[in-house]
């Protein structure tokens, strides 16, 4: 039985200034200094994570682009490096750690907007029931505090 879902998280707002994810998909993401200081640390953690990769021998795919005074970061490892960086929003690094551990090879971020202040992530898993899934994801969906909806 294939079972079709959606997950949604729910993003709050904080006033501390640094770091902050704007928006997230499975190969881009957009980043925010809120504190108007440079993005050094942000071009560091991406250099080092692309030598990582030539280490391992895997082609080195992020990018980094300026858009006005964020940084939008593409490539197929983009979730990945994320976990790389510290958002000043623990909401925002917690669903960077979610998606890393439980999601990245079942699902498929669909586009997190914080403007909308959530996540979607589509989900289609093989098993007997939506119940019998569900009690299994329960965990993990309490622990992240993620929403689950079914198709």
């Amino acid at each position: 039985m294939k079972l079709d879902f959606t997950l949604a998280k729910k993003f709050s707002r904080n006033n501390v200034k640094g770091l902050e994810l704007r928006t997230a998909s499975v190969d881009r993401a957009v980043v925010f200094n809120t504190s108007g200081k440079g993005y050094e640390k942000v071009r560091e953690a991406l250099d080092a994570f692309n030598q990582e990769a030539i280490l391992q021998e895997r082609e080195p795919d992020l990018r980094l682009k300026g858009i006005g005074k964020s940084y939008e970061i593409s490539g197929r490892d983009t979730m990945e490096f994320l976990s790389h960086l510290t958002f000043v929003n623990e909401s925002h690094n917690d669903f960077v750690d979610f998606y890393n551990k439980k999601i990245k090879d079942v699902g498929e971020v669909l586009e997190l907007d914080l403007d909308e202040k959530a996540a979607l992530i589509q989900m289609t898993a093989e098993g007997n029931s939506f119940e019998d899934f569900f009690e299994e994801l329960l965990p993990i969906i309490e622990k992240y505090d993620i929403g689950i909806f079914k198709k």
